[in-house]
């Protein structure tokens, strides 16, 4: 292979779904997988030890254990592409996101907190893209398996490299069109409160849904 290959793994946060990137990428002669795990956890992974869980990364990690223990089993490096900041940030966020859900159901929805709080995370996510960007190519070999590139690292990285990207989850969760509601809207659509509002009341339904079945099968479950 005389060209550099990167395959965009888009996948929700579940073992179910991660076990399908495994399938993916058996056989393909994969050299480094980029995971979406704080870089601390890099050292753990290199002993062949789980870190301990972390708050706000715990569900991120046991459904990242298919794709480790593969890693291990065929010698496939690993990296963690989530600086210390961004990786504490993301843990605020999802506070944050928690304590809105909890507020909504006994006080009522309050738009702008909800839009504050997401507007504030694709911030964050965007700051970090350049460290992802040099994270990956200080790192890459020939044939490169990531998790959940973001759309403008895919686009920096294709100057150099052959990006592919495989959906391997259609992200209709509730919080995914929140984010989407949310990108329409900074690029300059008019989004009405009650398109926000329908949204976030069926992101709390989905919190509800998670407390009577899991994560885990809630994040099958249609949601339209």
């Amino acid at each position: 292979m005389s060209f550099f290959v990167i395959v965009n793994f888009l996948s929700v946060n579940t073992a179910w779904n991660r076990e399908k990137v495994v399938e993916l990428m058996k056989n393909r002669g994969f050299e480094v997988v980029f995971l979406d795990l704080p870089e601390h956890f890099e050292p753990y992974f290199a002993n062949k030890i789980v870190p301990a869980p972390e708050l706000g990364f715990s569900q991120d990690l046991k459904s990242c254990e298919p794709i480790i223990n593969h890693c291990w089993e065929n010698g496939i490096r690993i990296c963690c592409y989530l600086d210390n900041r961004t990786s504490q940030e993301r843990r605020d966020i999802q506070i944050e996101l928690a304590k809105l859900v909890l507020r909504s159901k006994l006080k009522g929805i309050d738009v702008e907190e909800w839009k504050e709080v997401v507007f504030k995370d694709i911030a964050i996510r965007e700051s970090s893209a350049e460290f992802v960007e040099m994270k990956i190519r200080d790192n890459a070999g020939e044939l490169n398996a990531c998790l959940n590139l973001p759309p403008e690292v895919e686009s920096a990285l294709e100057k150099d490299f052959v990006v592919k990207k495989v959906a391997v989850y259609d992200f209709r969760r509730p919080i995914d069109k929140i984010y989407e509601l949310a990108f329409r809207e900074m690029s300059g659509e008019n989004i009405s409160d009650e398109q926000w509002l329908e949204l976030i009341r069926k992101h709390i339904a989905f919190v509800d849904t998670v407390v009577e079945v899991g994560y885990e099968e809630a994040c099958k479950f249609i949601w339209i």
